[in-house]
């Protein structure tokens, strides 16, 4: 107590001297904050969205402006402002009007712009959707151009023709009039599952699904005969196509866990260059002269190709990442679709389009964190944090204002986040549904008090103590009763284990984790997460959507509608609904359901609500308790 008081009585004294005559002093400047010299590589300028109920997927820019296809609600449009915003100018159409848009494409000299999609709405049957966007940032219909066949992947724009990619029905076309409208419906006659298609130098390059191969196929053509030039196996998913954005002659391959290809185009020929690899399920790959992106379900990466990673290492220099789900609190979607333009990268990121400025002199100063972790009531917490770049970064774990956890993540590392009983009593009391963290990142050189580089949020939440419903982590998963497309029936969790994905065949978000999965089981890569099982109540047989996605192999679960077999068999989860039980509201994903891997005795091991392919951030149960 001496120490107290002695410290109180000279605070007073020189309270005292102070107020006898004597000149204050000034206060001293306050120490500055400490900042880093390193600078990002890709930023987010800005975004956007139509509507809560947003399902955006494909995108392209005309006159300012973005038009995104946004599933059920047609086409939005979004104008891109001069100070780098993005603002809603027309959020599209109401589901009532039954006007499905999964892909778009633009008739620049008409201002027309066309949609279609999967699978067709209403009682018309198969159709592309014709706008007319000549007052820049308004969608306004204008009417529907019949089709003979019901599923379009890619709808792609050549001079005065639409390129109709329709899946195993191959390439159809349309001619394009004057004022925009279509006519003269014809078939290629080009056979396979045709899926993305752009223009090169004046030939044709289609990307295809290649189930029997290797995964996907590039096939070059003339598109005044579509006599077949040259046809290339790539290996993967096929997931997207771009031309380069610089009217060079290369297109961009998305392939999911099978990277990124640039594949140039010349001499009627078509030759692989290199392959990128960033730890992320790649969905669309971008290329304007020497700058490659790849939009992956993770976020951007971009990379100059002119430039070596270092002196050791000639791979090309890595110096952009942007996270998916960075706009919105819940920290909800996933990036299907991008495209470079004037400089900048635009992503359609589920619910919202997002404008990024690149800068190839920066550096990777954002971690890729899991959204969300779902845990039992008592126990640790783990998990895993990425460093997708090649400088050192500093990760620190904040609550109430206060750091709680350090951790140092080395070039291209990964670390383990452990979160021991103490530490989450503090963070998460026993009564509260969930938790949010701070997540920031430092340059290691500066201290906590100083601004970090980036940061995001981490929600950990936790089951309710007195309902086993949803499960989490280290609970053992319920049997289910299910029917295989033979109408088999079995029982869930498998002998084997097993990994659960729930779907809807429409839901567009969802399409690249089935095929990925289904290449990956395909190609005989074991991620030790047991057999993937997806889980339907409709029957994908019966419409032909297992063999349009190209799902060959894979397995899946029937219940509902689709077994009606399986009779009570499941009422105990509920007697309409084995998916929302099974759904984490409280972990963030938005459309992504939740992905269960049980071990061969039932137990979870480990829950995800985004699908990250073999970069996963989950560690497996058992958590070792303290």
């Amino acid at each position: 107590m001496s120490g107290v008081r002695t410290r109180s009585f000279a605070a007073a004294l020189l309270l005292g001297i102070a107020g006898c005559g004597l000149e204050p002093q000034p206060e001293p400047d306050p120490e500055p904050i400490p900042v880093t010299d390193l600078s990002p590589g890709i930023v987010l300028r800005g975004g956007d969205y139509a509507d809560f109920d947003d399902h955006l997927v494909e995108l392209l820019v005309h006159e300012g402006h973005v038009y995104v296809a946004n599933s059920t609600l047609g086409v939005a449009a979004m104008r891109l402002d001069d100070d780098g915003g993005v603002t809603l100018t027309d959020p599209g159409s109401l589901p009532s009007t039954l006007r499905r848009c999964t892909s778009v494409a633009v008739h620049a000299k008409s201002d027309t712009l066309y949609c279609g999609s999967d699978a067709p709405m209403g009682a018309t049957g198969p159709v592309v959707e014709v706008y007319d966007i000549s007052t820049p940032g308004t969608v306004t219909w204008r009417g529907a151009f019949a089709l003979e066949k019901p599923a379009i992947r890619d709808l792609e724009v050549v001079g005065d023709q639409l390129l109709i990619q329709q899946f195993d029905d191959g390439i159809w076309t349309a001619q394009i009039g004057a004022g925009g409208l279509l006519s003269q419906l014809s078939d290629t006659g080009i056979v396979g599952n045709a899926r993305v298609s752009v223009a090169v130098n004046g030939e044709v390059v289609t990307l295809f699904a290649d189930p029997a191969g290797p995964g996907a196929q590039l096939r070059l053509f003339d598109p005044s005969t579509w006599t077949e030039l040259d046809r290339l196996a790539l290996a993967g998913p096929p997931l997207g196509l771009s031309a380069d954005a610089e009217a060079g002659s290369r297109v961009a391959v998305g392939l999911g866990s099978g990277g990124m290809a640039v594949v140039g185009v010349r001499d009627h020929a078509l030759t692989l260059e290199r392959t990128l690899a960033p730890p992320a399920v790649v969905t669309t790959g971008l290329l304007a002269g020497d700058i490659a992106v790849a939009v992956t379900l993770s976020g951007v990466f971009a990379w100059d190709l002119a430039a070596e990673q270092s002196s050791s290492d000639d791979s090309p220099r890595l110096f952009g990442f942007g996270p998916a789900a960075m706009l919105g609190h819940e920290r909800a979607g996933n990036m299907l679709h991008g495209v470079l333009h004037e400089g900048e990268v635009l992503t359609s990121d589920w619910l919202w389009v997002e404008r990024w400025a690149l800068d190839p002199a920066g550096e990777v100063l954002e971690l890729d964190v899991p959204r969300g972790i779902y845990v039992q009531p008592e126990g640790p917490v783990r998990w895993r944090m990425r460093n997708p770049g090649p400088i050192a970064l500093r990760a620190e774990l904040w609550f109430d204002r206060r750091p709680v956890w350090v951790g140092e993540l080395g070039p291209w590392a990964v670390i383990d986040v452990d979160v021991p009983v103490e530490l989450r009593a503090r963070i998460l009391a026993a009564d509260e549904p969930n938790t949010r963290l701070s997540v920031r990142v430092y340059d290691p050189k500066v201290p906590s008090v100083g601004e970090p580089v980036s940061s995001t949020v981490l929600v950990i939440a936790q089951r309710e103590v007195d309902d086993p419903m949803p499960p989490a982590t280290g609970d053992v998963f319920p049997t289910l009763t299910l029917a295989d497309v033979e109408h088999e029936i079995y029982t869930l969790p498998t002998p084997a284990g097993s990994q659960t994905i729930w779907f809807w065949p429409d839901c567009a978000l969802m399409w690249p984790q089935l095929e990925d999965l289904a290449w990956l089981g395909r190609e005989g890569r074991d991620l030790g997460r047991g057999e993937p099982i997806m889980l339907g109540s409709f029957d994908p047989a019966q419409d032909g959507f297992a063999t349009r996605w190209a799902l060959d192999g894979a397995t899946f679960g029937l219940w509902g509608v689709a077994a009606p077999e399986l009779g009570d068999a499941n009422d105990f989860i509920d007697e309409e609904d084995i998916y929302m039980p099974f759904f984490i509201p409280t972990m963030p994903g938005d459309a992504m359901p939740t992905d269960y891997v049980i071990d061969s005795q039932g137990v979870i091991r480990s829950i995800e609500r985004m699908y990250r392919g073999p970069w996963t951030l989950v560690v497996p149960w058992p958590w070792d308790q303290d």
